[in-house]
């Protein structure tokens, strides 16, 4: 295991190299130099250099004691959180495909004999690269229909075509269907209420009637617009006769009641409730940013936050929790003291003063995770501590120290893997937490700019258009159900790794 690992480490810092050098995004590799160059070289240079020390020192493989290995057994046979572990690696790997599954770059363009890969190209392709007036990206939905009506080509989107952010939708609309001279929406049993436009045939951006209805009939007021888009008529319905109208002469009357018209059209505005033409699946926030992008970003984001989180929180508590409790004396009181200062600090009051300070436009996940590692480490400092008190006054520990172990010898070799137990089965509840966390404090104002997708701003959105029902049943759905796999995880590694459960004194 050790060796797979090591060749994944190296295999992934060379492919996010790779991809920088020859310009091409890797799906989840390109994550390290979205950050920055700095934090990609870096992070890459690591990956590469552990992983050639972790072939050259480590042994081949992790010698699990028979202990361990029954542990493992038990956590299978718990059948909620073994199934609950293994949905969370497919959902994992759902986002580990990035712009491959969600994004609004193309897959695949193939257009006049051409063929582009814009959603795996680190080159911005413009309208002009295919034929079409601009300077600016091109818009690949917009292309797609394009190259569909011209036989030009064709365009493969990604199953969800939007990118999770600062990504709007133009107006969307249904159009009517007339039933025995009254109007319904398609599929609807009562008949339409509500404004619809009909638009010019020849100029289908331009309106030529905006209207009332009312239970299927032109019902209200009902104004007529030329080509020029200035008003031509007002007039006035009563259960779909016409009571009065007024010509203003911006159009001639014979010619605009003989202009070729669309059927009436229903404009939608954000937010959008679930659309499937439009490739909407959750329908839109109130920005017109779709919300099923929003939520699959906000989910690679805590996947992010929670490597970084645990990579941190865990590797600075181990250490500090095992020298406290084996080296004892004055580290071990001085290290109790400054825990104690950091533990009385207002974690929430530090975020906001440090937000006030750099301003959200100017954080980032970095920024922000610091800020929380800072204040997590030490819970589990003293679960260490205690364990490694109790641990080094053991025989094997004094054998070891007999036989000429060296301390760090004894530390990894000896006090680590028995505290096994109490590492593993805390992690899924710190998961638990910093997506809680995260989200807790966009919610509130004082997470990452909106560059970023996160749930908190889906809620906020939600709680602020409650009419808008599908943004806070969709995101609520998720985060809970998330949250419960990654407590059903974790309560079954604290039931299989329960030692007083399973062990018998004799």
């Amino acid at each position: 295991m050790n060796r797979k690992l090591s060749i994944a480490a190296i295999t992934l810092g060379a492919l996010a190299i790779l991809g920088e050098l020859c310009g091409i995004l890797i799906p989840t590799v390109s994550w390290f130099f979205d950050n920055g160059r700095t934090f990609g070289w870096t992070s890459s240079i690591l990956l590469i250099v552990g992983g050639i020390l972790g072939l050259r020192f480590l042994p081949r493989e992790i010698r699990w004691t028979p202990v361990t290995l029954q542990r493992f057994r038990r956590f299978r046979s718990i059948g909620r959180g073994w199934w609950s572990f293994r949905i969370l690696l497919v959902l994992i790997a759902l986002a580990m495909l990035d712009q491959a599954l969600v994004g609004k770059r193309a897959l695949l363009v193939r257009c006049d004999g051409k063929t582009y890969f814009p959603a795996f190209s680190q080159k911005r392709y413009q309208a002009q690269d295919f034929g079409l007036a601009g300077e600016q990206e091109a818009n690949y939905r917009e292309l797609k229909e394009r190259l569909s009506n011209e036989k030009r080509g064709f365009v493969w989107m990604p199953l969800v075509p939007w990118d999770p952010v600062l990504d709007t939708d133009s107006l969307q609309s249904i159009t009517l269907e007339q039933r025995g001279g009254v109007w319904f929406k398609p599929g609807d049993a009562e008949p339409y209420s509500g404004r619809a436009q009909q638009f010019y045939a020849d100029v289908p951006t331009q309106k030529h009637t905006d209207t009332r209805f009312r239970k299927g009939l032109p019902d209200g007021e009902s104004l007529g617009y030329s080509r020029t888009g200035a008003l031509a008529l007002s007039a006035y319905y009563k259960a779909g006769v016409k009571d009065r109208e007024k010509w203003t002469g911006e159009m001639p009357q014979e010619e605009f009641e003989k202009a070729a018209v669309t059927s009436y059209e229903m404009i939608i505005y954000p937010a959008i409730p679930p659309l499937w033409k439009a490739g909407h699946y959750l329908g839109t926030d109130s920005r017109g940013w779709d919300v099923l992008a929003q939520i699959y970003g906000g989910w690679q984001l805590n996947l992010k936050a929670i490597l970084l989180f645990i990579l941190f929180t865990y590797g600075v508590g181990i250490i500090i929790g095992l020298l406290m409790g084996f080296l004892g004396g004055f580290f071990d009181i001085a290290m109790q003291r400054f825990i104690e200062i950091l533990d009385e600090l207002p974690f929430l009051y530090i975020v906001m003063i440090l937000i006030s300070i750099i301003g959200v436009a100017n954080m980032n996940l970095l920024i922000l995770l610091g800020v929380i590692c800072f204040f997590s480490w030490t819970s589990l400092t003293y679960s260490l501590r205690a364990l490694a008190y109790k641990e080094k006054e053991r025989d094997y520990i004094a054998a070891a120290r007999l036989q000429g172990a060296s301390t760090w010898r004894i530390l990894t070799r000896y006090l680590l893997p028995n505290m096994l137990a109490t590492i593993v089965t805390k992690i899924p509840f710190s998961v638990a937490a910093i997506i809680s966390s995260l989200t807790a404090l966009a919610f509130l104002g004082f997470g990452l700019p909106e560059t970023y997708p996160q749930w908190g701003w889906l809620f906020d959105d939600g709680t602020s258009h409650l009419s808008a029902v599908w943004i806070s049943i969709s995101m609520f759905s998720v985060m809970v159900f998330i949250l419960l796999l990654v407590t059903f995880v974790g309560e079954a590694l604290r039931e299989a790794f329960d030692p007083k459960k399973f062990t018998t004194y004799q």
